[in-house]
């Protein structure tokens, strides 16, 4: 889960009273919130991936305040217009096409504030933003700014501007290559002709999204206005980005200001901070938390989890969510809300009315016996995790395709979930490249595949692979191990020849059955291989069992 660090002093401030740090930690558990460590004034907390909103002690403030009773029912958000205009140019349109900014006034910046504004446009960058190729945040200075604000384009050498933390001009193309930003971030830009540019009405330059603001425009200790954006590919995205900065600057108690952004073709307002609506059934929530509560008992409860109250007819309860709440997705999100808020430590566990005898299913069955035909032909089982890395699976593998995606990832390293277990089992070799050869491992685990026809749109599919790296052991070998393996699971099929990327030409096959393919037997391509920093021939084998 996402981790923050707050100061458990700075939390106490925005809460209004101090509460003693034990009995702190604990409302912090109750409310979903878990504790890593605590040493001094430091406290370093771990959030669920769900809750973007979490991620500053402004948020976790926020819901503490309902949860504790100190101030409970709907936030209210109610920015005025700032007067500032963002101009939007048809050249960002093929390129990061959407942009949301505010402003954010009586501005006073201590170190707390700053750490805290750093640490969430952090965290926001690697989680909802992608590591910032959804979606990038800018914060400037206003007072450095002449609006109108322009997002428009520049040619890779088209302007001069003094990066952030340099003493010298740089043109966009030396910014990728000399600027440690432009560095990390540059392989977002790879194929853009044009860069995207924010320039104000003079043409001060306030940055080059996704990669560095400008000197000019830094933030200080001076700083009393904020002008704060977020460019993108997705504009819901860049929306609740937004939204999650601002609603937390302003539990500092700064006000909030909106932008209007001007379209080629369209006009908005952003940030968007009306509260949406959502319907609770009475019934529906006391039947899956084990109540028996009345709506407007609900009703007090979701007060206290920071919910409006709209209207309450019978056993409906029609409720206004925060803004900032992006992960309201269903009824059951806001049963759990109600959970939380009544409190998991005043439910009393009950034993299921229901006896029932259970069994393994009739794929758990067959991965077992494919799990013991495959060691007793000397492989041993690994078992790696079902989240990787757009790089991992398909570039290594020199394949193209799409993969379920998460939409708040812990880090860059586990950003989809795999739809193909080799290169599972290749990082496996390779983690274990030192060791004597020949290696053989096997694993037999869920992929998820995108399928429109799946109410998630997606599904999972267990599968069977297996992996040998060492000399003489080709194409044959292989081939004979995965047809064992078939045989023993009583699966008929046919082999046929096949071309594909990750496997060299002419050494791959395909199993069928009943006229669909099973999966894939072959040499590994070299380009793989040297991409897994392998240095001897690899086999491998994968394909459904169900």
């Amino acid at each position: 889960m996402p981790s923050i660090t707050v100061s458990y002093r700075d939390l106490c401030k925005l809460l209004g009273r101090r509460i003693g740090l034990k009995k702190l930690l604990g409302h912090l558990v109750m409310i979903g919130i878990d504790i890593t460590e605590a040493a001094g004034d430091e406290l370093k907390l771990e959030v669920a991936h769900n809750r973007p909103d979490l991620l500053s002690p402004e948020g976790v403030a926020r819901v503490l305040k309902g949860f504790l009773g100190i101030e409970i029912g709907l936030p209210s958000y109610e920015p005025s217009a700032s007067g500032v205009m963002v101009q939007v140019d048809r050249s960002v349109k093929p390129i990061r096409p959407f942009i949301a900014a505010g402003v954010v006034t009586k501005v006073k910046l201590i170190d707390e504030i700053v750490a805290s504004l750093m640490q969430v446009q952090e965290k926001l960058h690697v989680s909802l933003c992608r590591n910032r190729r959804r979606g990038s945040i800018g914060v400037y200075d206003l007072d450095t700014i002449e609006p109108p604000v322009r997002y428009t384009t520049t040619l890779p050498d088209g302007i001069r501007f003094v990066p952030l933390e340099f003493n010298r001009e740089l043109t966009p193309a030396q910014i990728l290559r000399e600027h440690p930003k432009g560095i990390e971030y540059g392989s977002i830009t790879r194929g853009w002709s044009r860069y995207p540019l924010l320039v104000d009405s003079r043409g001060v330059v306030l940055s080059i999204p996704p990669i560095i603001n400008s000197e000019s425009t830094r933030v200080t200790s001076k700083t009393r206005q904020l002008f704060i954006d977020v460019t993108g590919e997705d504009e819901r995205v860049a929306n609740q980005s937004l939204t999650i900065l601002m609603t937390g600057l302003a539990e500092r108690g700064f006000e909030l200001r909106s932008v209007a952004v001007k379209y080629p073709g369209r006009r908005v307002r952003t940030p968007d901070l009306r509260p949406r609506r959502h319907r609770l059934s009475a019934r529906n929530a006391n039947e899956f938390i084990g109540l028996n509560l009345k709506p407007r008992g609900i009703a007090k409860i979701a007060e206290r989890m920071r919910y409006g109250i709209a209207d309450i007819w019978g056993d409906a309860l029609t409720l206004l969510a925060p803004p900032y709440r992006s992960d309201l997705m269903h009824e059951v999100d806001i049963i759990e809300d109600i959970a939380i808020g009544y409190g998991y430590d005043q439910l009393e566990p009950t034993l299921p009315k229901v006896v029932t005898t259970g069994e393994r299913t009739p794929i758990e069955r067959l991965s077992e016996r494919a799990r013991r035909v495959l060691t007793g032909l000397g492989f041993m089982e690994a078992m790696t995790y079902t989240l990787t890395n757009l790089r991992t699976n398909f570039e290594l593998m020199r394949a193209r395709g799409e993969a379920v995606e998460i939409a708040n990832p812990v880090s860059e390293e586990y950003t989809i979930i795999r739809n193909s277990l080799l290169p599972c089992l290749l990082s496996v070799l390779r983690a274990n490249r030192r060791n004597p050869l020949p290696q053989r491992v096997f694993e037999v685990g869920d992929v998820a595949l995108l399928d429109e026809g799946a109410e998630t749109g997606a599904r999972n599919v267990r599968r069977a692979a297996a992996a040998v790296i060492g000399e003489g052991l080709g194409f044959t070998y292989i081939k004979a191990v995965a047809e064992t393996l078939l045989r023993e699971l009583g699966i008929s099929h046919e082999v046929r020849p096949i071309e594909h990327s990750s496997f060299l030409e002419g050494r791959a096959a395909e199993f069928v059955s009943d006229g669909k393919s099973l999966g894939i037997v072959g040499e590994i391509h070299p380009e793989v291989i040297l991409g897994f920093e392998l240095e001897h021939p690899v086999v491998t084998f994968e394909f459904d069992l169900g």
